[in-house]
């Protein structure tokens, strides 16, 4: 029976102002079951309602900034169905914008349901502070209500935490305290009322008026009433705890449906479901259902929930493993792989994003190449086409100087070599301009392999001197130096004479020949 304050205290705090239709549920407990499997395979529908209800109200900011203390105090509350840390913001800054404008009622308020919020998330000490800075204050008479209810939670979950020991039995007598100073506060015959009755039934040790009492609240609850989750939970938990599984089982199932319309992941109907349905042996819904309510847990950042679900899987976990050695399998994958999305998350996508970035790199220099060679084509054909023309010049002014008997004259021209000068001069410019926007960053790229104090330079922009057309020549793969000294128009041992100063000049000269080939190579 000890489970069954938990049930109670992880519920009660919850109260959302928001409408849940009249229901009719179905009379067996299997197409109850099937109703539950459909609106959980849409339960986004409903809170994707709750969220567009919390937008709206995030639009009256803007519209009546009279209300904004009432309007942070609905957005705590709506927010406390679907993420812990986002009410506790709202509760923050509304009760700092009480304090500002000097309102202690609501200051008081927004304090006492953040505690509330905390105890959900485990801080307990938290929570103390905020309750004791409450009381020593001096509460409000517009907050009893809402803190004796608080209070009763608070104490009594603490009870169900140290259950067996002696600080449990004192936890246990202040929160029957505060229960009943909420009850003498609530309006006779309500199902608040009634509710809390039952409790203190419970917590004063009388179980067979704690079941009686709830069992009468069921027959005359509505789905749409605020305290229907919570009814439906304890006496589903306490039928569960007498082992009458069949009743835990409609009841905690009620339970769980009212948590979905309400947009609510922070109901333990599910949880206790789970547990219920493990006890008449049907593993599959008790893991299919303890699954959703941990996902559910992990959104709305609830540690007591997360809590209760590792208590309640570990024994479906053993019985799968005898049972079906596949489907603990299964679940073991499951928790591995929510522990390791969990602590990865971030390094497996900005790894993703270093690919990408990789990818997009790789795709820039090969267009770049691509355009690049395209251009090198281009003025290769350009160059063939000059040579062409030239050469029919040339020819034309023999024959005619031959004609004309001026061999002389064409002899001493022959001789001057600038024909020769001139091609050669052109052959350079285009085999520069070509080769550097082939690889526009070769001589930064070089330097990178030379000393610091043995930098080089182009003699001017897209200009290369002799040596460093040598190395270029060695990037584009031609290695025969007797072609190399025929195209620069220099000796073969200038062109060593070249090469070995570059070498000495490298920090890394047994390598040096293989990095100049690495140069602009897309990896």
């Amino acid at each position: 029976m000890k489970k069954i304050i938990l049930i109670i205290l992880l519920i009660s705090s919850v109260s959302v102002a928001s409408a849940v239709h009249v229901v009719s549920f179905p009379s067996s407990n299997s197409e109850l079951l099937e109703l539950l499997d459909s609106e959980l395979s849409q339960r986004h529908i409903y809170t994707d309602l709750r969220s567009h209800k919390i937008d709206s109200v995030k639009d009256l900011f803007a519209a009546d900034s009279t209300r904004t203390v009432e309007l942070y105090c609905e957005l705590g509350r709506l927010h406390e169905g679907l993420n812990c840390d986002s009410a506790i913001v709202y509760y923050t800054a509304g009760f700092e914008m009480a304090r500002k404008a000097c309102d202690v009622v609501s200051a008081q308020r927004f304090l006492i349901h953040r505690a509330s919020v905390l105890r959900k998330l485990g801080a307990t000490a938290d929570a103390v502070r905020d309750l004791e800075y409450v009381r020593s204050k001096g509460l409000k008479d517009e907050n009893c209500v809402l803190f004796y209810e608080v209070e009763r939670d608070f104490f009594m979950t603490l009870a169900e935490t140290f259950w067996g020991t002696e600080m449990s039995k004192n936890y246990r007598r202040n929160g029957l305290i505060y229960a009943k100073r909420h009850l003498a506060l609530l309006p006779p015959d309500s199902t608040a009322s009634q509710l809390c009755q039952s409790l203190i039934y419970f917590g004063e040790g009388k179980p067979a008026m704690f079941l009686a009492s709830l069992r009468e609240l069921a027959d005359s609850i509505n789905v749409s009433d605020a305290e229907y989750p919570m009814a439906m939970t304890c006496l589903g938990g306490h039928c569960l705890e007498l082992g009458y599984y069949d009743d835990a089982v409609r009841y905690l199932s009620m339970a769980a449906l009212s948590e979905i319309y309400r947009g609510e992941r922070q109901g333990t109907g599910l949880i206790r479901l789970g547990s219920a349905l493990y006890k008449k042996k049907d593993y599959e819904r008790a893991y299919n259902y303890l699954t959703i309510a941990l996902e559910d847990a992990l959104k709305s950042s609830s540690k007591l929930n997360c809590m209760m679900i590792s208590e309640a899987l570990m024994p479906v976990s053993l019985d799968i493993r005898s049972y079906n050695n596949r489907k603990l399998m299964l679940l073991t994958g499951f928790v591995v792989s929510l522990i390791v999305a969990v602590l990865l998350f971030g390094h497996l996508y900005m790894s993703k994003r270093r690919r990408v970035h990789e990818i997009e790199l790789v795709k820039r220099q090969l267009a770049a190449a691509n355009l690049s060679k395209d251009t090198y084509i281009s003025e290769f054909i350009n160059l063939c086409s000059t040579y062409m023309e030239n050469l029919e010049d040339f020819n034309r002014m023999c024959r005619r100087k031959i004609t004309a008997g001026q061999t002389d004259d064409l002899l001493k021209f022959i001789k001057d070599g600038k024909v020769l000068d001139g091609q050669r001069k052109k052959f350079e410019d285009m085999f520069d301009d070509s080769f550097l926007s082939i690889y526009p960053s070769f001589i930064k790229d070089l330097n990178k392999l030379l000393a610091p104090d043995k930098q080089v330079s182009t003699v001017a922009p897209n200009v290369l001197s002799n040596e460093l057309r040598v190395l270029a020549f060695t990037r584009l793969g031609v290695n025969d130096t007797v072609q190399i000294a025929r195209f620069l128009g220099v000796s073969l041992n200038t062109i060593y004479t070249y090469r070995n100063k570059l070498r000495n000049k490298a920090i890394a000269r047994d390598s040096f020949d293989s990095d100049v080939m690495k140069i602009g190579a897309i990896e």
